[in-house]
């Protein structure tokens, strides 16, 4: 991508996320579906340093796609965009300048920024991925209580809930659907008339690299996971911070950076459970005393029944 264009349409993107909400009834700006149904609850997972710093700064981070914690499921999403591409090429369905710039710009994978939550509490494969050493909690959030800093209003970007989709048929189709909205000349999306090739394989990209954090193997679909997912704008004024994990220096984002000052001076945390450790009691002695102090006095406390195995 040229330096000197915008990171994303975030306009465009907007539409065409409205244009396939038929795969998630009503989740484009918040998941009404389930919420009808008695709410919708989801869990972040993280360790006792990372609760420290969300209560103490009331602040989430959103991570560069391109540098989580499974680097397999940015390549999972990426191959299925690459294969759903490849195949149009092939049956020269479309603008062959378009799909050659659509192809290159797709592979460039610039990533979008990410938070990750569960609809499941106390899973197992959860407590080994940040629990390991005996120090997971979970935090659970009702994301209907973000919806005044999410949605198309942000100032910076797009600041969206998604849930992640599992089912290969589902990524396949979302991916041909952006290929197809962006076509040149598609007589179902009347603004594509005008617009250059080149220009529309760029509003497609933008749309496909929203999606390929969203997409994950088959095999993890017990995590139910959603994501909190932030596309900068173009010319954004805020610039990511770096935090060192491991060996790699990662971008990212906090959301505090990224809302208007005042807006939401709590995260929204309805609960918070301790996972299997051999302190798992004391830990929630001292959490409490840690979330009473943040002002989330009304917030309880509970422990994890899982068996803890070192």
């Amino acid at each position: 991508m040229n330096a000197s264009e915008p990171f994303v349409d975030v306009a465009a993107l907007s539409m065409f996320l409205e244009s396939i909400g038929s795969h998630n009834v009503d989740l484009i700006f918040t998941p009404q579906s389930k919420l009808k149904q008695g709410g919708l609850l989801l869990y972040h997972y993280t360790d006792l340093m990372g609760l420290v710093g969300i209560l103490n700064k009331h602040d989430l981070w959103l991570t560069h796609s391109r540098y989580s914690n499974d680097a397999e499921e940015i390549v999972h999403g990426a191959n299925v965009a690459r294969k759903v591409i490849n195949t149009a090429v092939t049956a020269q369905k479309y603008d062959t300048q378009y799909l050659y710039e659509l192809s290159q710009r797709t592979s460039q994978q610039e990533g979008v920024y990410i938070s990750c939550f569960c609809e499941k509490d106390n899973l197992l494969s959860q407590w080994r991925g940040y629990g390991a050493n005996g120090s997971g909690v979970s935090l659970q959030f009702a994301p209907k209580e973000f919806a005044d800093v999410t949605g198309p209003d942000n100032v910076h970007g797009l600041l969206r809930f998604w849930k992640v989709f599992y089912n290969p048929l589902t990524q396949t189709d979302i991916i041909e659907r952006a290929v197809e909205h962006y076509a040149p000349n598609n007589a179902n999306n009347p603004l594509t008339a005008g617009q250059t090739p080149a220009d529309l394989a760029r509003k497609a990209a933008d749309a496909i690299r929203f999606f390929i954090p969203t997409f994950k193997n088959a095999d993890f679909q017990e995590e139910d996971e959603w994501r909190l997912i932030f596309t900068p704008a173009p010319g954004i004024p805020v610039r990511p911070r770096f935090r060192v994990s491991g060996n790699m220096l990662v971008p990212y984002y906090s959301l505090r950076d990224l809302i208007s000052p005042g807006s939401l001076p709590l995260l929204p945390l309805r609960q918070v459970c301790i996972g299997p450790s051999v302190h798992k009691q004391l830990n929630a002695e001292s959490v409490k005393a840690l979330i009473d102090g943040a002002g989330y006095t009304a917030v309880p406390v509970i422990v994890s029944n899982t068996s803890y195995r070192a």
